[in-house]
């Protein structure tokens, strides 16, 4: 990880959030979910990195604590070199336009009760002193930016379809023209026919406003198709982090490969041996020792059970936790 400062949008040192568990009638503390255990990274300016791993690894907590939409327990969070972990609220927030979050489901994210312009045009209240005439305009430019047409502004969420609904939510979050979004599974909630679209669109607004994404998904083939870099999770830890090429041709780690080898490849002729992971994700409030993916490695040794493997460069730029990797 050796990028120059310059060039570093977003850096992630050591980030970890415990949820308490509190019982009985005080609430006394019995326990953690340990959701992120000790993950770091960085984005550069322009750059897409894509968060892959199962659901329970640990993938939107880190999304919300990056925009400190929920408090974390340890770590530092850099946005253009500014520590915003250590800022008091007050000072933070007028840095909250440069961050913003596209959201997974788009039809609980909408206000049912407002209209679509009230809606794009409610960061452009809080944040700026634009007269109504200037929030009306940009309102309409940023419908359009979304490939949708100005008349929609009036009309409310639920006359819109799936997509439709992400297209408002995307062009909510560009109100402000933000220089980084968080992109929570922004397509897994649609049809398979509209995702593509949605995948699309992004890309070409990536492109067009130099934007940098944090995109969280659990599809791979999307991920490849979106991403500059990835980072594997498991368990709230960082398994294998490294360019698109890195990951997807290079794999190290076996939960990649056994990630990878559960892609679907449009070609019926076409035989890959599918690597089955055995039994569920464990428990993020106990979870195993050592390496916390020995209890599914079909490679795991006595060594992978008690020592923590360390996240190590393998190759330029390519990180991997695994003692045999």
């Amino acid at each position: 990880m050796s990028d120059n400062n310059s060039d570093v949008l977003l850096e992630v040192n050591d980030l970890v959030k415990w949820f308490p568990i509190k019982r009985g009638f005080f609430g006394g503390v019995q326990g953690n979910v340990k959701a992120v255990d000790g993950v770091s990274f960085k984005i550069k300016k322009g750059e897409i990195l894509g968060l892959v791993g199962e659901t329970g690894s640990g993938k939107t907590t880190i999304g919300r604590l990056v925009l400190r939409l929920i408090p974390h327990t340890k770590g530092q969070v850099l946005f253009d070199g500014i520590d915003i972990t250590a800022m008091d609220y007050s000072k933070f927030r007028p840095m909250k336009k440069d961050m913003q979050i596209i959201f997974q489901d788009p039809y609980s994210s909408l206000n049912p009760r407002m209209t679509i312009g009230e809606i794009i045009a409610e960061p452009l209240i809080v944040h700026t002193k634009m007269s109504t005439k200037e929030r009306e305009k940009r309102v309409y430019e940023l419908l359009e930016l979304v490939t949708l047409r100005p008349e929609h502004a009036r009309r409310y969420p639920h006359e819109f379809s799936g997509g439709q609904r992400q297209r408002i939510g995307i062009a909510r979050a560009l109100a402000l023209k933000p220089r980084f979004i968080v992109a929570d599974e922004p397509i897994s909630a649609l049809d398979v026919s509209i995702q593509a679209q949605i995948t699309n669109l992004l890309i070409d607004l990536q492109g067009r406003l130099g934007l940098s994404f944090l995109f969280i998904a659990h599809d791979l083939s999307v991920i490849k198709h979106m991403c500059d870099s990835v980072l594997v999770l498991y368990l709230g830890k960082v398994m294998e982090y490294g360019t698109n090429a890195d990951i997807f041709q290079q794999s190290r780690h076996p939960y990649t490969q056994a990630l990878l080898s559960a892609v679907p490849v449009p070609d019926p002729d076409y035989k890959r041996d599918r690597i089955l992971l055995q039994g569920e994700i464990p428990s993020p409030i106990d979870p195993p020792s050592g390496c916390v993916f020995h209890t599914r490695c079909p490679y795991a040794t006595d060594k992978c059970k008690t020592d923590v493997p360390e996240l190590r460069e393998v190759a330029p730029g390519h990180l991997v936790a695994c003692h045999y990797a």
